[in-house]
């Protein structure tokens, strides 16, 4: 059984920058939903199941994945701010 996909932030090393596109496809081929590439920052981001994220690492040119949290903040004006 698998888990419902989660957003993902992956990051690419500085020797596969110039290959990010590639990188980004080998992920999709590996069960990552490709959302966005952002060549300049070296990042890939999208949503994986957890039981695909060993597949993930084994990429060459994965540095990093990490989950992607989405931070909210208060009004302004809000008490405390």
């Amino acid at each position: 059984m698998s888990s419902a996909p989660k957003p993902i932030v992956v990051t690419i090393d500085d020797a596969h920058l110039d290959a990010i596109h590639q990188v980004a496809e080998r992920l999709g081929e590996r069960g990552m939903t490709v959302e966005r590439i952002l060549p300049i920052t070296g990042v890939v981001s999208g949503t994986c199941g957890p039981e695909r994220m060993d597949a993930l690492r084994d990429v060459d040119g994965v540095s990093a994945i990490e989950d992607d949290a989405t931070v909210q903040l208060p009004p302004h004006g809000a008490p405390g701010v």
